[in-house]
């Protein structure tokens, strides 16, 4: 997840423009974002190229890292103690730093960005992975921009559809019913339903928390408006573990479940996020968004291998046309066209994180 459309009025205005400002923790180990583009060599390459192949993979693996921790303890209580943790950590950074707090009115947004994209959405994919295999929940996931797209076409007035954004619509849910025809056209296995169920509510969540960011950018440091929304995100989880159930006293969580959320924390909340904010800052959106299909395969590899979850030619299958179809949408979508300062959100934003599970 990462909040959209993010403006700093202290940056100069062509970094604003292609979402390359300076946070205190790129600048800590990057500290090349503080160059203009104009500055920038090829030497410089290499490390952005090894940016977004952290990025594919780490965050890849997060989807097996939960359906271990969601072996231990409940998913949305999994979700709500990690998010809380890593936000904590990030804020603390930033406020030591000197960082002000955020305004009320930019509390707010952080609130409901937070609740949509962190809690609801990775709450409830972390539910789900109680159900389904990592790798079918990421292949599931990864069908995030066909809502994102569908979202922006509605609320963001300019947009339009396109014959490749049809076609990749129809690709992307024929890979879906390919993966779970078995589930679809014959009796549900145990969970099934729910677990799916679960996965598109968490898509759908992720779309409009995305729209949302797009059209409320706010003046802060990336990484420091991403803590926030862990910290409100997980918190706001909380009084719906206890509703739902899906909690159980700290003093249970095993050492398992506990090694999981800490591989979570710090590599898929931690060094995926530093990774990514370096890759966007010094390479164009298109080529960092690559991690986005890369992401499902990492986790059906690690699946296979680790987790021993079974691969069969039709996951394979179906998960091709899949991404065949989320390329074709994220390709062929038409943002809609602005004279104004603020550019208009990209099909790449839900690339920028198109999986709800960050």
């Amino acid at each position: 997840m990462e909040p959209a459309g993010y403006r700093d009025p202290h940056t100069p205005k062509r970094l604003n423009e292609t979402h390359t400002k300076a946070t205190f923790a790129t600048a800590e180990l990057f500290h090349f974002m503080n160059f203009p583009a104009s500055r920038r060599s090829r030497r410089y390459l290499t490390p952005s190229y090894l940016a977004v192949a952290l990025v594919s993979f780490f965050w890849g693996t997060t989807y097996p890292a939960i359906r271990v921790g969601v072996a231990h303890m409940p998913g949305l209580m999994l979700a709500s103690v990690r998010q809380t943790l890593a936000g904590t950590l990030l804020i603390l950074f930033y406020l030591l730093k000197g960082q002000a707090l955020p305004r009320p009115s930019e509390m707010g947004k952080l609130l409901i960005m937070g609740f949509l994209l962190l809690g609801i959405s990775n709450g409830l994919l972390s539910w789900a992975e109680q159900y389904l295999p990592s790798g079918l929940a990421a292949i599931m996931a990864a069908t995030c921009p066909l809502a994102i797209v569908w979202f922006s076409i509605w609320f963001m007035p300019g947009s339009r559809f396109t014959a490749g954004l049809y076609l990749g619509m129809v690709l992307g849910l024929c890979g879906i019913v390919i993966i779970f025809s078995p589930e679809i056209f014959h009796t549900p296995t145990h969970g099934f339903l729910l677990g799916a169920g679960l996965i598109l509510c968490s898509v759908i969540s992720w779309a409009g928390g995305t729209i949302y960011a797009a059209r409320h950018p706010l003046s802060l440091p990336l990484l420091y408006a991403t803590g926030w929304q862990m910290l409100l995100g997980g918190m706001t989880l909380m009084p719906i573990c206890v509703f739902t159930g899906q909690s159980i006293p700290l003093s249970r969580i095993p050492s398992e479940a506990w090694w999981a959320i800490g591989y979570l924390i710090v590599f898929g909340s931690m060094i995926g996020y530093v990774a990514y904010v370096y890759a966007i800052s010094t390479l164009p959106p298109a080529q960092v968004s690559i991690y986005a299909y890369i992401n499902p395969l990492v986790a059906v590899a690690i699946g296979v291998w680790w987790l021993k979850e079974p691969l069969t030619l039709r996951t394979i299958l179906g998960a091709g046309v899949t991404l065949c179809g989320v390329y074709l949408v994220q390709k062929s979508f038409k943002p809609a066209s602005s004279k104004s300062a603020s550019p208009p959100p990209k099909a790449e934003i839900p690339g920028v994180r198109t999986h709800p599970e960050l």
